[in-house]
């Protein structure tokens, strides 16, 4: 597990906090993140991520943070470390899906590039993705993310921008929402082409895994 000094540096101060008990193993690592299991210090389990992207590398990922009024500040910012303002992003919009009842982690403390929120599994073991599943009741579970879809919009204020069944865990037949970094308010300038797309790409999931496709979820 290599951070980088300011990383290790933050994780020692939530350490030091009291708001990480023991720190743990690596459960998910991508390209601009890591994902570490750790314990509260009252024995519950945490999910500690790591932004560990530095610089925007396209416009694309910019558009996320422009035009978003919550992050005005982050022009000042850009040059300097993006992993910071991408960590903020995902701590607010986590307290969002908290207040809005979504299913989602829930936030517990955020500073500088590092967000600790609420641990979805057991014993170490993160629940599976949407997308690993093999067998499953995907009838069911195309209903609720759909309705998760419904409730970040309406009473969460969001679009997702990257919603698919990588972004999806299922846990004791429950969906939940995860990496919630990139989403923006619904005034945001891109925000029906980004709704457009994330339920496109969760359609075209389900449509290969329920025979009869997406079912209507109405009112």
């Amino acid at each position: 597990m290599n951070l980088d000094l300011q990383s290790s540096m933050t994780l020692y101060r939530l350490i030091n906090r009291g708001t990480i008990g023991k720190l743990g193993h690596p459960i998910r690592e991508g390209k601009e993140s890591l994902v570490i299991h750790a314990l509260a210090t009252d024995g519950s389990e945490l999910a500690v991520k790591v932004h560990t992207s530095h610089v925007f590398v396209d416009a694309q990922k910019k558009g996320y943070i422009f035009g978003d009024w919550r992050f005005r500040h982050a022009k000042r910012q850009i040059v300097l470390r993006t992993d910071q303002i991408w960590a903020e992003k995902e701590c607010r919009n986590l307290a969002r899906l908290e207040k809005a009842g979504i299913m989602a982690p829930r936030p517990v403390a955020f500073e500088d590039n590092i967000v600790v929120m609420s641990f979805i599994g057991e014993m170490g073991t993160p629940a599976p993705e949407l997308y690993d599943l093999h067998e499953a009741d995907f009838q069911d579970l195309s209903r609720q993310v759909l309705h998760l879809i419904r409730k970040l919009v309406l009473r969460a204020k969001l679009i997702h921008g990257d919603f698919s069944a990588h972004n999806l865990l299922v846990w004791q037949g429950e969906a939940y929402v995860i990496d919630i970094s990139q989403a923006v308010i619904t005034t945001h300038l891109n925000a029906p082409s980004l709704l457009s797309r994330d339920i496109s790409n969760i359609k075209d999931f389900f449509l290969q895994n329920v025979s009869s496709g997406i079912p209507y979820y109405g009112s």
